[in-house]
Order: structure tokens, then sequence, then C-alpha cells
């Protein structure tokens, strides 16, 4: 949330403030930053998601201070989403995401079913990984279609549009993967995840 919502408020309102775009954008990049910092601070390690977070922070923000160009922070949201798009797919190698996202958002005898249809059944591992790729593709979607606004689109209308287009893909991901998980892999469960799970992270 601080990371979608926090940039976009500040740019706005440094812009309605009169401030150029250049340092509207770089101010909008604080809340992120510090975010990411936080969680390193606290958890005492650094895991991927965040430290991809804090490398594509640091890159765009050398990068435009080389080019003086606000496009190169408007495009770095579509690399951070890339990031987390890839870093959903690389799931499958091991532990795929929306397994992940069952079991988070489950408990009791559900998850153990859950558990228990991952390890003996292939078919239900097959929806699972049809469901993270779901995820991994949508975010990678986002992510080519953010860069190309950011190079093409009038400056302070790119934030906004970017953020409504994100919001529109992770609602379309998680539709489309709510019915195929409960068309294709609730049938494997000895009762459907209706009311204890949410499908998909998102989030």
């Amino acid at each position: 949330m601080v990371n979608a919502v926090a940039p976009i408020a500040v740019f706005y309102g440094l812009r309605a403030a009169g401030v150029d775009q250049w340092p509207a954008l770089m101010l909008g990049l604080v809340a992120p930053a510090a975010k990411a910092v936080h969680s390193v601070v606290t958890k005492r390690r650094i895991d991927m998601l965040a430290g991809l977070v804090v490398t594509v922070l640091l890159l765009s923000v050398a990068l435009s201070f080389l080019t003086g160009s606000p496009r190169t922070l408007l495009a770095r949201d579509g690399w951070i989403t890339a990031m987390a798009g890839i870093w959903i797919l690389l799931t499958l190698l091991r532990t795929p995401y929306y397994l992940s996202a069952l079991q988070l958002f489950t408990s009791g005898s559900l998850r153990e079913q859950i558990n228990a249809a991952w390890r003996d059944t292939p078919a239900f591992r097959r929806v699972v990984r049809v469901g993270t790729m779901t995820w991994g593709f949508a975010l990678l979607l986002d992510a080519a279609t953010t860069v190309i606004l950011a190079y093409t689109m009038p400056i302070d209308s790119v934030p906004l549009i970017g953020a409504l287009k994100l919001v529109a893909v992770i609602i379309l991901a998680e539709v489309c993967s709510q019915v195929y998980f409960r068309r294709k892999g609730a049938p494997y469960l000895q009762v459907e995840p209706a009311d204890d799970s949410t499908c998909g992270e998102g989030r």
C-alpha cells in the first residue's frame, strides 16, 4: 500500500504546490525506500523482494541523475513490477507462490487438505502452478505497459494511469485465478475453499 499510494500522493501534492516534475517524483520515492529499509532492519535480513525493490530504486535514481529525465523515474515502477513477476515465476522451482497464498489464507482442516493435495495429487500441483503463472505473467504484462506509458504519455498523467492499470491487472488476475481454482483445484479437496481462502495474494 505504501509503495503504491504514497508516491502518487506525494507527486500530485507537490505538483499542486508548484514543484517541478523531477523533484516531485524523486521525493515520492522516499516512502517506498524507507519501507524497504525498515523491513531489512526489523527482520535483520534482506529478503529477495525487498532487495530487488531497493536495487531498482537506487538504479532508477542513479539513471535519472545521469539523464535528468523524469520519465526514467516513472519507468521504475514497471521494473519493480517486473521483478515481482519474475520472483513469482521463480517460486515455481520450489514452493509456488500460489500454494503459499492458499496456505496463508486458510487454516485448520482446509489447509491440511490443501497440503495433502499438493503432496499427493499431480493434477492439483498443476493447478497451483497455473495459478502462480497467472500472477507472474499478469505482473510482467503490467510492467511492460508501464514502461511504455512512461515514455509515451504526458508525465503528469502517468502515475495515476499506472496505478489504475495495476489495480485492474490485479483484479483480473484474482478473478481468473479464483475461477480456475474453483473449477480445477477445488474438486480435489473435500471442502471447497469458498469462505476460508483467498486464492492468490496480490497484493
